[in-house]
């Protein structure tokens, strides 16, 4: 998937231009938000009422958010644009182009985050905060899910890869689920206030990861 997805950036895939070369090639960054590349609804009990227990991360609330789903979209792209504009080879999943025929949603935000050397789930105020936590918490359950992380927060040992994981929320962001992102997964958690903001924290975020791969003790994806 990793030579997959670094082959298929520089082409145009549906409504995604084609993605210029950046100096890191090889330094995968996934960018994930509440648009439509995650299922929510496949997450859910055979008999929860959608239509009223669990808003889904597709449907906008714009009474209680302060972004329309056109505004998330532009966020994560400004912030892709931004990480590579810093010779990161920072992506979406719309920017890889494959068939929802070929591989579910779900599937492929799994499979795109396994493959990139940091994932970064990055979260603004959109309505109601429990499709948030959904979202972040299945990703991170599937992405990190291991014998030793079976039972309490506190007897858990999250594996090497929560390292990778990044959570930007805005302040007003607030979820159980979020709280549990730290002291369950010993994944990063911080806040941003604007979109230039939110790109400073990813950088910091990618440029620790690289250091740690080349100088410290993080193994190389490769």
């Amino acid at each position: 998937m990793r030579q997959r997805i670094i082959d298929n950036l520089p082409r145009a895939a549906g409504d995604s231009d084609a993605l210029a070369p950046v100096r890191r090639e090889r330094f995968l960054v996934y960018l994930m938000g509440p648009y439509r590349t995650f299922d929510v609804d496949a997450l859910l009990p055979t008999d929860a009422d959608v239509e009223n227990d669990v808003p889904s991360f597709a449907t906008w609330d714009d009474t209680t958010g302060e972004y329309a789903e056109d505004a998330v979209l532009r966020l994560l792209q400004e912030t892709r644009d931004c990480l590579r504009d810093r010779g990161f080879n920072a992506f979406l999943a719309i920017d890889v182009g494959i068939s929802l025929d070929e591989m579910d949603a779900a599937t492929q935000s799994i499979a795109f985050a396994e493959a990139s050397n940091a994932t970064i789930f990055i979260a603004p105020q959109v309505g109601d905060n429990l499709g948030v936590g959904i979202e972040i918490g299945s990703v991170l359950e599937d992405l990190l899910s291991t014998d030793d992380m079976r039972g309490p927060a506190s007897d858990a040992t999250p594996p090497e890869r929560a390292r990778r994981v990044l959570v930007a929320t805005e302040p007003s962001v607030r979820s159980a689920m979020l709280g549990a992102v730290h002291a369950r997964w010993d994944a990063s958690l911080r806040t941003f206030t604007d979109a230039e903001d939110c790109c400073r924290l990813c950088a910091q975020f990618c440029t620790h990861l690289q250091n740690e791969e080349l100088y410290g003790s993080l193994d190389s994806v490769e």
